[in-house]
């Protein structure tokens, strides 16, 4: 049978929903410290801070939803471009070059956790938004193609045989955010509807989802929205959000 997809939810909406999971012992031992930072005791405030974190840290990899042992992720220097666009743009409005990136695997999953480099593109181009297969024998990304614009690459579980998806046929369009389909085909965000963010004065360009076949073909609007449709994502019951 076919494995699952893997939900790669980011940590900050993790931490809301893992402390309820997480092991009792690690968050019983961590009452008393919490108070003490509570109560401002006199222990010395960065020792208590790290403590603290470690304690977090342990909740956190203590959920049951973290049981597994690889976590396919990707690693950006924090110290450079972040290609994080604001809450109304999309991959279009941020800068395609002049990142430190690469897909990488962490194993096991933790602080001591060894990473491997999947993929790091030569020329320090963005790379992200990144879905597993449903085998996890290969992943779709997001990284500049053809005219210099957004496009859709597929790459194996391997970090071997990279190719680009998309046509990339339109000089003036970005693809980008994809997602696999049950059925084979793909789902994606693109520009190609040329509507632009409406409270900016049409500024940033908006990406609404289309879907195409696995060999970029077929290629067809889904939805005709005035604002993004970010994130695409297939739930357990088929459905798309």
């Amino acid at each position: 049978s076919k494995a699952r997809p893997l939900n790669l939810t980011p940590l900050w909406a993790l931490s809301a929903r893992i402390i309820p999971y997480a092991r009792v012992e690690i968050v019983g031992c961590g009452v008393p410290l919490v108070k003490k930072l509570i109560n401002h005791e006199k222990s010395h405030p960065v020792a208590l801070i790290e403590q603290f974190r470690v304690l977090q840290r342990e909740a956190l990899l203590g959920n049951p939803l973290l049981n597994f042992q690889r976590l396919l992720l990707v690693r950006r220097k924090a110290d450079g471009k972040l290609g994080l666009p604001q809450n109304w743009q999309g991959n279009c409005a941020l800068s395609k070059n002049g990142y430190e990136n690469e897909i990488g695997v962490l194993s096991p999953v933790g602080p001591q956790g060894k990473l491997t480099t999947l993929f790091k593109p030569e020329k320090g181009e963005f790379v992200g938004d990144v879905d597993l297969h449903f085998d996890a024998d290969k992943m779709l990304l997001s990284m500049p193609g053809s005219h210099g614009r957004w496009q859709i690459w597929e790459i194996g579980a391997g970090g071997k045989r990279l190719r680009q998806v998309t046509p990339g046929e339109h000089p003036d369009a970005d693809n980008y955010d994809a997602c696999y389909l049950p059925d084979g085909r793909i789902l994606f965000d693109s520009t190609r509807c040329f509507h632009g963010v409406p409270c900016v004065g049409g500024g940033n360009t908006v990406a609404n989802l289309f879907v195409m076949n696995a060999d970029g073909s077929g290629i067809r609007q889904l939805c005709f929205d005035q604002d993004h449709d970010w994130c695409p994502t297939v739930l357990n019951n088929g459905r798309v959000l």
